[in-house]
């Protein structure tokens, strides 16, 4: 369960990352034009695919955070992207991850 949980978090984490790299270039505009609350857009869009790929990483050592993170990402993304099917990519991919990552403790 430890390494189908690795693999769908890395698969999962590497999809928001691409997600998390055209959020930034949209924050890099917003910036660009003044507008405000875009550096905190740039942040959380590479801070959350970073933690999903971190807890993907670490969830054969310790199986309960690495879930945690991943779950962590998996809702930030929901959270941020609304419900629809791009933002469903990533999020079934990390969410069976940290589901299987609960699983294998």
């Amino acid at each position: 369960m430890k390494t189908g949980a690795l693999v769908l978090g890395i698969i999962g984490g590497l999809i928001a990352l691409i997600y998390g790299l055209v959020g930034y270039g949209i924050g890099s505009l917003g910036s660009a034009t003044g507008t405000e609350g875009s550096g905190m857009v740039k942040l959380v869009s590479i801070a959350l695919p970073i933690a999903a790929l971190i807890g993907a990483g670490m969830v054969k050592a310790k199986p309960v955070i690495g879930a945690a993170l991943m779950a962590i990402g998996a809702i930030g993304f929901v959270l941020i992207l609304g419900f629809n099917f791009f933002s469903l990519i990533p999020v079934v991919l990390l969410g069976l991850g940290a589901l299987l990552g609960f699983l294998g403790m």
